[in-house]
């Protein structure tokens, strides 16, 4: 009876010792199966961010005018840089600073008043709200046939920009469409500003051809806002500003 107990006693251990080892194995591999699903999903993330732009054109849709800046922050983090506007001492621009664009949002009453994107590469081809059209898909005579404002310089920072009222259906935003140079523009591109600028200054009175050249630009550049469209061209940094506070971002 007693040689009977002691083997039902070691049957039930060795049954109860099968069982945990076979849940340690379990556990070991749902572990290692985590780990080798982290692994190949971060490995899937870098080589959509290496060979496309579709991680950063999800993140820039997420941007809307009225949204907190809370909430933008949450989203972008801390920014780089920042400062006043000089035409509005209610607004704060904040800079981000990445590879492939440059991210302007303006901050007024602890809301998003106005946003700009600025592509930095070649086939950053970022969507423009309220429009079915990106940038660099065409000149800018192709997204809106007339002008009813626009903007440029061709001294501390080259660029050509045209401010649209968006109307009643939009809450009358301003859509800022241009191109900017920090690099990307062509010798040709930068020679266009430069004429335009230079007619400018000199006061010619008919600079329609000047004008039509600037038109032809591919926009890099697009801007949403509730402000002045001229707040919102302000925050465009120098190249001095751009190469000291955000390139080595």
């Amino acid at each position: 009876m007693e040689g009977r107990e002691q083997t039902a006693r070691i049957g039930f251990w060795g049954k109860l010792q099968s069982i945990a080892l076979t849940a340690v194995a379990v556990m070991l591999w749902v572990g290692q199966w985590n780990d080798t699903k982290e692994a190949v999903n971060s490995a899937y993330e870098s080589f959509v961010a290496h060979w496309t732009n579709d991680i950063e054109y999800k993140q820039i849709s997420h941007l809307h005018v009225g949204q907190t800046k809370a909430y933008v922050t949450s989203l972008f983090g801390t920014p780089h840089v920042s400062k006043r506007s000089s035409l509005d001492s209610d607004v704060y621009f904040f800079y981000y600073g990445h590879p492939k664009y440059q991210l302007t949002l303006a901050i007024k009453d602890q809301r998003l008043s106005g946003y700009a994107i600025v592509g930095l590469k070649p086939d950053f081809q970022a969507a423009i709200p309220y429009l079915n059209q990106t940038l660099l898909s065409d000149n800018l005579a192709s997204y809106f046939l007339g002008v009813d404002s626009y903007f440029s310089d061709a001294n501390n920072l080259e660029y050509y920009a045209e401010a649209h009222d968006l109307g009643k259906s939009v809450m009358f935003y301003s859509l800022i469409l241009g191109a900017v140079n920090y690099g990307s523009l062509s010798s040709q591109d930068v020679a266009a500003i430069a004429q335009l600028n230079a007619q400018l200054d000199r006061g010619v009175d008919d600079i329609s051809r000047a004008l039509e050249a600037s038109r032809k630009l591919e926009p890099n550049y697009f801007a949403v806002t509730e402000l002045a469209p001229q707040v919102m061209i302000e925050a465009l940094l120098t190249h001095f500003e751009y190469k000291t506070l955000l390139k080595s971002q």
